[in-house]
C-alpha cells in the first residue's frame, strides 16, 4: 500500500498547513483594486481568463443582445460533443433552401456530401448558415433535436440569461445571449481541443465532394485572415446583423496567459475590431497570473495552495496535484496577500484505482472568485477499502460514517471482529497523539525560527 501510507500524511500535512496559514489571510473590503479599463464602443463587452474564468473587464456583461454568427461556436461545440468528425452527412433541401441564400454560406447544395469536420470549418471559417443547418439535421436526428441539445448545454454552461432558437444566429425575436453567457460557451469550447484546431485556422483546403471542386474556406475573423494584424489572435467567430449590430468573439494568448474577449452590439466591424485589440491589450498588459503551485514559495505573498515538500514529489506519478492549469488572475499591484483562501474536502466517497477528486482550492478577493481548482490524488491500489481507511485516515479530519455515507457495503471489506475494531480504535488515537505530537513540534520549531531571525536582525 506504497501510496496510501504517503495519502495519510499528505491529507496531515494539508489538515495542518489550513489550521495554521489559512486563518491568517483576510479579504480586501469592496473591490476598488480592481481596475476599470478603457472605454469601448461595443454595448456590451467581456473579457475572462480562459483558464480560470475570471471576469477582467466587463461592460454591461448581463445586458440582453443577439449574438448573430457568434451562435456558431455553441453549434460547433455541440456538434463536436455529439457527433463524429468523419461522418459523412448529406445536405437535405431543407439545409439547402430554409436558409436564406442571400445569408453568409460555404456553398452546400442539396444533395452535397460532406464530412462533419468539413462543415464544421465552413461553419466556423465561412460562417455558413446552411452549413449549421446541414450537420444540426445530422447530429441532432432533426433541426429541432438539434436546437434542443444547444439549450441543454448553453444551460448546463449556466447560462441563465440565453436562449437559442436557430443554428446559425440569424435574427429571431427569441434568439438571445448576453456577453457573460457568450464567455461561458466560448470558455467551454476552449477546452475542447478539435474546436480550437478549427477556429484558429486562417485557410482550410476544402477538397472536391460530388458537387464541386476543391477550393480555399477563408476564416472571416480579420485577426486571423491578415486583414488587421493581431499577432496574439488564436480563434473567434464573427457576428452581424441588423438587429445584433457588430460582434466578436477572440481568443487570444500572449506570455503564457490566454484570454477570451466577447464584443456585442458594436456600430461597425471597424470599432468590434478596435474594441477587442484595445480590451486584450490592457489585459495583458495589466494583469498577472500565478500558478497555484508557485503560490507561497517565496517569490509572491500570496496564500500558498501547498508547500514545497518532498512528500509531494514523485516523479512518475504526482501523489497530490491540481486540475487544469491551477492558475489566478490579478491585476497588477493587486494586494495578492489578502486573497482568502478555502479548501473544501469531498466526503463519502471510496479512493478508486488512479486519480480521485478529494476536494477543491478557492481563492477569492471579496466576492470576486481569482481562481479555483480540484485537489487529485493519486491512488495506486483498488480500492482503498474502509478497512484500510480506519487504519490510515485522521478521524478528526473526515469522521468515518461520513465518509462512506451511502456506499454499498459489499465494496468496503467491513471486519465483523470487535477484537479487530479495538485494534483500529487503538491505531486511530496512536496516530491522533503522533498526528497532534508532530503539530506541536511545527509549531515550535517554526517559533525558533522567527526569534532566531529576529535577534540577528537586533544584533545588526
Amino acid at each position: 500500500m506504497k501510496y496510501n501510507k504517503k495519502l495519510f500524511f499528505a491529507l496531515v500535512f494539508i489538515f495542518i498547513f489550513e489550521m495554521f496559514f489559512t486563518g491568517t489571510t483576510r479579504v480586501r473590503a469592496g473591490e476598488d483594486a480592481w481596475p476599470v479599463g478603457p472605454e469601448v464602443k461595443g454595448d456590451g463587452a467581456i473579457v475572462v481568463d480562459a483558464e480560470t474564468g475570471n471576469i477582467l473587464y466587463e461592460k454591461n456583461i448581463y445586458e440582453q443582445f443577439y449574438p448573430a454568427s457568434t451562435t456558431k461556436i455553441l453549434t460547433t461545440l455541440v456538434a463536436l460533443e455529439n457527433g463524429r468528425l468523419d461522418d459523412v452527412l448529406t445536405v437535405s433541401y431543407a439545409a439547402d433552401n430554409y436558409v436564406s441564400k442571400t445569408s453568409s454560406r460555404m456553398g452546400l447544395t442539396e444533395g452535397e456530401q460532406v464530412t462533419v469536420e468539413q462543415a464544421l470549418y465552413g461553419i466556423m471559417l465561412e460562417s455558413g448558415n446552411e452549413a449549421t443547418y446541414a450537420v444540426g439535421e445530422h447530429v441532432g436526428k432533426s433541426i429541432a433535436g438539434f436546437i434542443k441539445l444547444m439549450n441543454k448545454k448553453a444551460k448546463a454552461l449556466g447560462c441563465d440569461r440565453s436562449h437559442f432558437a436557430n443554428s446559425h444566429g440569424l435574427h429571431d425575436d427569441e434568439h438571445y445571449t448576453c456577453c457573460y453567457d457568450m464567455s461561458l460557451i466560448a470558455r467551454a469550447a476552449y477546452k475542447n481541443e478539435d474546436f480550437m484546431k478549427i477556429t484558429g485556422t486562417a485557410f482550410y483546403n476544402m477538397p472536391a465532394t460530388n458537387k464541386h471542386e476543391a477550393k480555399i474556406l477563408t476564416n472571416h475573423h480579420w485577426f486571423l485572415n491578415g486583414t488587421q494584424k493581431y499577432e496574439y489572435c488564436i480563434g473567434g467567430k464573427t457576428g452581424a446583423t441588423t438587429q445584433a449590430g457588430y460582434a466578436l468573439v477572440t481568443y487570444a494568448r500572449k506570455d503564457g496567459k490566454t484570454l477570451i474577449s466577447v464584443v456585442m452590439h458594436a456600430p461597425t466591424w471597424a470599432d468590434v475590431y478596435v474594441d477587442s485589440k484595445r480590451l486584450l491589450d490592457y489585459c495583458f498588459d495589466n494583469f498577472v497570473s500565478y500558478k497555484m503551485e508557485d503560490l507561497g514559495d517565496g517569490s509572491t505573498d500570496f496564500p500558498s495552495c501547498f508547500d514545497d515538500e518532498d512528500s509531494f514529489k514523485i516523479p512518475e506519478e504526482p501523489f497530490i496535484t491540481i486540475s487544469g492549469a491551477g492558475s489566478v488572475m490579478v491585476p497588477e499591484g493587486y494586494d495578492v496577500s489578502k486573497a482568502k483562501k478555502t479548501i473544501k474536502y469531498n466526503t463519502g466517497m471510496e479512493l478508486e484505482h488512479g486519480e480521485n477528486t478529494i476536494g477543491s482550492i478557492e481563492y477569492t478577493g471579496g466576492e470576486r472568485v481569482l481562481g479555483s481548482a480540484d485537489i487529485i490524488v493519486y491512488n495506486s491500489d483498488y480500492p482503498i477499502t474502509e478497512k484500510v481507511f480506519n487504519e490510515r485516515w485522521p478521524s478528526y479530519m473526515i469522521p468515518i460514517d461520513t465518509a462512506f455515507e451511502g456506499v454499498d457495503p459489499s465494496k468496503l471489506n467491513k471486519p465483523g471482529i470487535k477484537d479487530e475494531e479495538l485494534k483500529k480504535q487503538k491505531l486511530l488515537k496512536e496516530n491522533a497523539v503522533a498526528i497532534g505530537i508532530g503539530a506541536g513540534v511545527l509549531v515550535f520549531m517554526v517559533g525558533g525560527i522567527i526569534a532566531v531571525i529576529k535577534k540577528k536582525r537586533r544584533r545588526r
